[in-house]
């Protein structure tokens, strides 16, 4: 048995810290699950803690599809109530793919162990998410796990649509930018190159513009090596610098500031933020834990950064809508709504709202932007052909002219 120290947060939100005998760590994690208490921190006698320690999926990493269909699936078989371990075997039969049955196959074994879904689910916590977790637990503490699960799929399904538009609405432009850089490049290495010859002779006399594109052409076809490996280094210094924690968060906070795009990502961010919050709250999840688990959903370090004091705030006693004063919030109204909230005792109700708000003032947001963007790639793909064109008929006219 080996003593275990722990940080944690009780159910009533409070936090606390102990130790607990167990003969490894993830026995001790549960047993304090069992005693109501979340563990934020386990640490053994070595001093190593659970945060710093990954824990294994079993051999299996799940998608995103399979989660969903798992999570539907359940849904429906729990709410004809049916016996969970019965549903997991059927719902293991009928897996379409082995990674999908394997995963089943050992929550199964969790659950014919005597451990509850929440318990048997823990060792896929990095795929599954600690909201997924907690809302499972939730479910099975109140008796309503088919609620529960029914709403964690309506929400897996809003966040694959919200990630399908955002792809499919990138998709064009960034094909378009793609084939504009390319027709410049194909015009330049190998389109100029034939008229050489012809320029050669004029010497001096050809106009700036036409010399310009000629040295432009011969710079790409002679260095095109170093060209291409120094776009290389920067790219891997570039991806270096923002794997770093400060150059992450310079970068996520140079994307907040670019005009109108910024505002897209405040805006949809802001929609995954409030309806995890949300969802947690209305389920009956400890406010300290819903904060913390939220702050996960957001991936822009600056917005976490900005929203993290939320958790103090709301822990010493005082009132969440005095925290919301980001400032990429904008001019909004979001604080004066949380506030009447927290004083009719809607704000479950009204963070779901929010969230709906958010996502479709981003939708319209993105809209605006795709609906610039594309011409404004088109415009300036044709100004440079159309320069590089006439930079060349330019010098061929100025030899017709000097003969």
């Amino acid at each position: 048995m080996i003593d275990f120290q722990y940080d944690g947060v009780m159910a009533d939100g409070k936090a606390c810290q102990g130790s607990i005998r167990a003969p490894n760590e993830e026995t001790a994690r549960l047993r304090l699950i069992g005693q109501g208490v979340t563990p934020v921190r386990i640490a053994g006698a070595g001093g190593e803690s659970s945060q710093d320690v990954p824990r294994g999926r079993g051999g299996v990493r799940l998608k995103r599809a399979d989660i969903l269909l798992f999570s539907r699936e359940m849904a429906h078989l729990k709410q004809a109530n049916m016996p969970l371990d019965k549903a997991l075997a059927m719902l293991k039969e009928t897996a379409d793919t082995a990674r999908l049955q394997v995963f089943i196959s050992k929550v199964e074994e969790g659950v014919r162990g005597g451990k509850s879904l929440y318990q048997s689910l823990l060792p896929f916590e990095s795929d599954l998410g600690r909201q997924y977790l907690v809302l499972i637990r939730a479910g099975e503490t109140s008796g309503s796990l088919h609620v529960v699960l029914k709403e964690l799929t309506v929400q897996l399904e809003a966040d694959d649509k919200l990630r399908n538009y955002v792809i499919s609405s990138m998709t064009y432009p960034v094909i378009l930018l793609v084939v504009a850089v390319l027709s410049v490049i194909l015009l330049l290495a190998f389109v100029v190159p034939q008229f050489r010859e012809i320029f050669d002779s004029m010497g001096d006399k050809l106009p700036y513009s036409t010399r310009l594109v000629v040295d432009l052409s011969d710079m790409i076809r002679s260095h095109w090596m170093a060209l291409l490996s120094g776009v290389t280094v920067m790219l891997f210094l570039g991806s270096r610098w923002t794997a770093s924690a400060d150059g992450r968060l310079r970068l996520d906070s140079l994307l907040l500031d670019i005009p109108l795009f910024g505002k897209v990502l405040r805006n949809l961010q802001f929609a995954v933020y409030f309806r995890t919050f949300g969802i947690l709250l209305q389920r009956g999840v400890p406010m300290v834990d819903a904060l913390r688990i939220a702050i996960d959903t957001l991936t822009n370090t600056a917005l976490r950064k900005d929203i993290e004091p939320l958790v103090g705030l709301v822990k010493a006693g005082k009132r969440l809508s005095t925290g919301f004063v980001s400032p990429y919030l904008g001019k909004s109204s979001t604080p004066q709504l949380i506030r009447v909230a927290e004083e009719t005792g809607q704000l479950d109700i009204t963070l779901l709202g929010l969230a709906d708000r958010y996502e479709d003032e981003g939708r319209r947001t993105m809209g605006r932007v795709l609906a610039a963007m594309e011409p404004l790639i088109i415009i300036v793909l044709g100004a440079l052909v159309a320069f590089i064109i006439i930079a060349i008929l330019g010098g061929v006219l100025s030899i017709n002219d000097t003969i």
